[in-house]
């Protein structure tokens, strides 16, 4: 029983500590993810966006795209794909200032503890 106590203590001891957690790379890294999780998450948001505008007998996108598309003139098309890549630069956009105060947070040194 000692020996399990003293074997647990030892490999506690030899494990890292808070230190991982603050290590700059796994706190970077971790960004990163979750900066992906965020644009994916933007991109299907955005793509969602189209079939919202619409009216629920529009709503089918495989039966009414010839229609859709020929019912639209030139101009209202080049305006949507405007619009569809303004939400969705706006949306990464989000996701770009998150990524940067995790980033920035990341390099903020550590307080050391009082009384050490």
């Amino acid at each position: 029983m000692i020996r399990t106590l003293a074997l647990a203590a030892l490999l506690a001891s030899c494990l890292p500590t808070v230190q991982a957690a603050e290590d700059a790379g796994f706190c970077k890294s971790m960004c990163s993810s979750e900066r992906q999780e965020c644009r994916a998450t933007a991109r299907k948001a955005t793509k969602n966006d189209d079939l919202l505008e619409r009216g629920p007998e529009d709503k089918n996108p495989f039966a009414n795209t010839a229609n859709h598309l020929q019912g639209q003139s030139e101009q209202e098309r080049a305006a949507g794909g405007a619009s569809f890549h303004k939400r969705q630069s706006e949306r990464y956009g989000a996701c770009d200032d998150k990524y940067q105060r995790c980033t920035r947070a990341c390099s903020i040194p550590a307080k050391p503890a009082r009384g050490s």
